[in-house]
């Protein structure tokens, strides 16, 4: 395990819920944070985490307009001088379906892929020549969903854990109990999350070479401001109780970025409910070869 302290890092997305756990638990650990979001709130983000004793800038942006983007990572460059670790968790939820009006349609792609794919895209594309150039490592950490791993994608890889809550009641595999997906009114969302496989593996392989890891946090429901408007925020209080916590899976970040350049990369790391919310052992790499990612 490696220290964090004195590492520069950005996490998008980071007014409130997931992000807002990852900036306070980077900046507990002495990373200096730069913060962006387009909610209100990320101008008072920066104040707090200063009480951490680190430098901590923010920004009102949009990640998927690349003006913005340009904004915080330049900020960023020039309040530390250089960016070790991105966070990519910026992310919006919309119900959308397959027979939605084409008006709707757009507008829906806009949103939703704009934001979670196209806003990993750009802000991967812009810190990427920076940490090369540096050519001290990074980190890179895509925020995804556990709508891409759930309950063993592949199906071998399913721990079927007495604490899930689809297990069947059985010690041995019997089948995923839950499918993969988030259902019929999910289509784009799920497309966005499921994309974000397209950038982790080859990035993971270029990058490499240059002691840069490239990984995913596969999150499932974890008590969040876009979880609870999903439920109007007035979630179900049986819900509330089997969600995630915020924390635990900021605690996941930080054990992740702690492995430091030797450690895991072009992993999918499955977090969802019924599963510890902790960093467990690295995966043998499926969509990737081995050969493509080992440790030169």
């Amino acid at each position: 395990m490696i220290s964090l302290k004195g590492k520069n890092a950005i996490v998008t997305g980071a007014a409130v819920g997931l992000g807002n756990a990852y900036a306070q638990a980077l900046a507990a650990e002495g990373v200096n944070v730069a913060v962006c979001d387009i909610r209100e709130e990320i101008t008072d983000l920066p104040a707090e985490l200063q009480k951490s004793d680190v430098k901590a800038v923010g920004w009102r942006a949009d990640v998927s307009v690349p003006d913005d983007v340009r904004m915080v990572v330049d900020g960023a460059m020039e309040a530390f001088g250089g960016i070790d670790i991105l966070v990519n968790n910026a992310g919006v939820f919309g119900p959308s379906t397959a027979d939605d009006d084409l008006d709707k349609t757009l507008a829906d792609y806009d949103l939703i892929i704009g934001t979670n794919l196209k806003g990993e895209y750009l802000f991967g594309r812009a810190v990427i020549p920076i940490m090369i150039e540096q050519g001290a490592g990074g980190e890179i950490v895509n925020i995804a969903t556990d709508h891409m791993v759930t309950c063993g994608t592949p199906n071998d890889l399913c721990p079927n854990l007495p604490s899930c809550p689809w297990n069947k009641g059985t010690n041995e595999f019997d089948g995923p109990p839950r499918p993969t997906g988030g259902g019929e009114t999910m289509d784009l969302y799920d497309a966005s999350k499921w994309g974000i496989n397209g950038l982790t593996f080859p990035w993971a392989k270029v990058l490499r070479p240059h002691n840069i890891r490239v990984n995913a946090l596969c999150m499932g429901a974890t008590d969040s401001y876009m979880l609870r408007s999903f439920h109007n925020f007035d979630p179900p209080p049986e819900e509330v109780e089997a969600w995630m916590k915020a924390e635990d899976s900021a605690q996941l970040l930080i054990d992740l970025l702690a492995e430091g350049p030797k450690g895991r990369t072009g992993e999918n790391i499955n977090s969802c409910i019924g599963r510890p919310c902790k960093l467990e052992p690295p995966l043998a790499p499926i969509y990737i070869t081995k050969e493509s990612i080992d440790v030169n």
